[in-house]
């Protein structure tokens, strides 16, 4: 799948499209494939295909391949020449966010002025949804820091404590219940169909939580007993729902959030309850109270908070980080501009909570009633700081939005030197993608436009596949372009440019270089011992492992071996070695078979850095790739 040339900033961004936005295609495709950042709600997302006059192209409805559920794809009918207008909504069914967007592509014809503009996201009932959100936070808040208050008996004992965690309870009800309604608002279904997908799945885990404790609440307040035993019943449900509220959001998105991302955001919002909602049923339980039972409630809410403070402040810092990609965001997002108010609004509130620390163990009345101004301004700010935090869950972070892999870009001339050329690709990423030729006069750099440019693409370290060509079409301004999934794989490409020039054709041979996925490679390097290092990487298909021997400046070798993920030889039919010393291009090293599975490479070491490219093929051909930067001391 190829990435279109610029990014998405949404929850489920669009990130590569088949056909790509502005494609021009020689032959009709099948179906219009679209790969987004996080998984779409199939049954909630769609893709509609016009052709001219706005008649419908598509088969059937949406739908997402087996083996690929960050895909959304639609069968198309059989297309003749023209230009066809994709239009498509997807829905999360991780945060249950909309993206939609518009992009044309052309077969046997450019797409000129129709729409090619890459995927948007909408607005459309963000602001029903931050209230939504507000109110539901608000709500929680209070019901877990009146619960807390009710364990910890910092409340009182008028019964104040529990009054503010019902109160709670049925705000985060109705927020609840308003989230829902922006939802599926957002989505544009109906309430039946909301709930079938896997958005109002989570509403109903969030409203399963909240009637837990709601009907823990009813059972506190029967009698003393049950005052003492039902509130922490409470608080367990309040967490459960504080849990499928965060699996539900950004947390649960990214890939490690069984580890600590969800663990971080559910400890973060959990210690913001108790220390504001607490704070509320401090406030609450003063009145009435003796002045020593007063000292005794702050003294132990005091203890807690300063513990709650510090996990708000430590799991703030760990999300912020893994949402942010750089500190630029905070300025230049609105995502982090809200990260940036929310914190603001912490310190502030902790600078106020700081002073409000009793430093003696006898508090007089006068100490007693600033500590409770001073708590009357930090709730006042509270709720302005959970704004910021519900703000927070209706933007996208700048990490579900970073910039689209850049293309490639390669130049050069015929060995005549008659023409220069420049070609560009839309994406770095193997699969579809789109070329872009500039024909210009060796030296004088002014536009040729030739009779016709044709492209033969060659996999370099890949034996026995056979190259590919692709015919480019003269575009508006002048240039060459088309679309086709030549680059098929990671790896060195010779792309040779063919120029059809005044009857005669001039060949301009280029080479591309498609990075390899980021893989992960470990070093067994025992100090003072004599064996050389070795570095083993994991592939998609299998482990590849190379030892250079000897590790030293001079005439040595290169030991290769593949094997699979039960540690077994992986036999392989065919296999080039690339090395690359200090930066220079690579060169194919000779290689000799040891066995099915190894291999030793002549190489001369130099003092630095090597690149050593691994390119095998099993006997299933099935195709392992590796990079290594291997270290050469002097």
């Amino acid at each position: 799948m190829a990435v279109l040339p610029s990014s998405a900033f949404a929850h489920a961004g669009l990130v590569g499209s088949e056909p790509l936005a502005g494609a021009t295609l020689g032959a009709a495709p099948e179906a219009v494939r679209l790969a987004l950042s996080e998984r779409p709600e199939v049954s909630l997302s769609e893709i509609d295909v016009q052709g001219a006059g706005g008649r419908p192209e598509q088969r059937g409805s949406a739908r997402s391949p087996g083996d690929d559920p960050l895909t959304l794809e639609v069968p198309l009918r059989r297309l003749g020449k023209g230009v066809y207008t994709v239009s498509w909504k997807a829905i999360s069914s991780v945060d249950g966010h909309l993206t939609e967007g518009t992009f044309a592509f052309g077969v046997r014809t450019p797409p000129s002025g129709a729409a090619e503009g890459e995927g948007t996201s909408t607005e459309a009932g963000s602001r029903f949804e931050l209230v939504a959100r507000w109110v539901f936070l608000l709500g929680v808040v209070a019901l877990i820091g009146g619960t807390a208050a009710a364990v910890a008996r910092f409340g009182g004992v008028s019964g104040s404590d529990l009054a503010l965690a019902t109160a709670g309870w049925a705000l985060a009800a109705v927020g609840l219940v308003l989230l829902g309604a922006a939802e599926r608002s957002t989505a544009g279904s109906s309430v039946g169909g909301l709930l079938e997908s896997s958005v109002g799945e989570a509403l109903a885990w969030r409203a399963a939580a909240l009637a837990a404790a709601g009907i823990a609440l009813l059972a506190a307040g029967r009698g003393p007993r049950e005052r003492r035993r039902w509130p922490a019943a409470a608080i367990v449900a309040a967490l459960a729902l504080v849990v499928a509220h965060v699996d539900a959001g950004h947390a649960g998105a990214v890939d490690w959030a069984a580890s600590l991302a969800v663990p971080a955001q559910v400890a973060h919002f959990a210690a913001a309850g108790v220390w504001f909602g607490g704070l509320a049923a401090l406030l609450l339980g003063f009145r009435g109270a003796s002045t020593a039972a007063r000292e005794a409630a702050v003294r132990r809410f005091s203890t807690l908070a300063l513990l709650c403070l510090l996990v708000v402040a430590v799991t703030g810092v760990l999300r912020s980080v893994e949402e942010l990609t750089s500190w630029g965001d905070l300025l230049h997002t609105g995502y982090g501009r809200a990260v940036l108010a929310k914190a603001l609004l912490v310190l502030l509130i902790a600078a106020i909570a700081a002073r409000n620390r009793p430093r003696r163990d006898r508090l007089s009345a006068g100490e007693i009633g600033a500590l409770r101004r001073r708590a009357k301004l930090e709730l006042a700010v509270a709720p302005a700081a959970i704004g910021a935090a519900a703000l927070l869950g209706t933007l996208s972070p700048p990490l579900s939005a970073e910039a689209a892999p850049p293309g490639l870009e390669a130049s050069g001339a015929d060995f005549g030197h008659t023409v220069q050329v420049k070609l560009k690709t839309a994406s770095s990423s193997p699969g579809p993608n789109l070329f872009t030729v500039e024909v210009a006069g060796y030296g004088s750099g002014e536009t040729i436009v030739p009779e016709g440019v044709t492209l033969r693409f060659t996999p370099l370290d890949d034996l026995g596949v056979q190259p590919s060509t692709l015919k480019l079409r003269k575009d508006a301004a002048g240039a060459y372009t088309g679309s086709g999934p030549n680059l098929a794989f990671d790896g060195r490409w010779g792309v040779e440019v063919s120029v059809e020039r005044n009857g005669d054709v001039v060949e301009v041979p280029l080479e591309l270089d498609l990075p390899v996925p980021e893989q992960f490679v470990s070093v067994l390097d025992i100090p003072g011992s004599q064996k050389p290092p070795v570095y083993t990487m994991q592939t998609v298909n299998g482990y590849i492992r190379i030892s250079p021997n000897p590790d030293s400046p001079g005439p040595g070798r290169i030991y290769l071996s593949t094997f699979t993920v039960f540690e077994t030889t992986l036999p392989i039919d065919r296999v080039v070695v690339t090395a690359a010393p200090n930066g220079e291009p690579p060169k194919r090293l000779p290689v000799r078979r040891l066995a099915d599975s190894r291999f030793a490479a002549d190489v001369d070491f130099e003092p630095g850095t090597l690149e050593v490219g691994v390119v095998a093929r099993t006997r299933d051909d099935e195709r392992l790739r590796g990079v290594f930067k291997v270290e050469i001391p002097n």
